[in-house]
């Protein structure tokens, strides 16, 4: 799969202002505080990163998630999926 860009999988509970962004179908997975308040994701089954999840999303800069999150993507994706410019 090197190479090869899984989808996004974008889901957003506005109530508690958090951001669930998987990479490709959700998977089992335990997470890691990694960076306050994002949890990196990793799947059960052989440790490869799943996704994240981002607490407090609309308090956060673009510069920090592109800073913070382990894995290459288009920030403006996950804003435009919230609704927030």
């Amino acid at each position: 799969m090197k190479g090869r860009r899984r989808k996004l999988v974008l889901n957003y509970d506005r109530d508690h202002d958090v951001l669930y962004v998987s990479l490709g179908a959700p998977k089992p997975s335990y997470a890691d505080e990694d960076i306050d308040g994002i949890l990196v994701r990793r799947t059960f089954d052989g440790d490869r990163l799943s996704g994240v999840t981002i607490m407090d999303f609309s308090m956060r800069s673009k510069k920090e998630l592109q800073e913070r999150i382990p894995f290459k993507l288009n920030v403006d994706e996950l804003y435009d999926f919230v609704g927030k410019r």
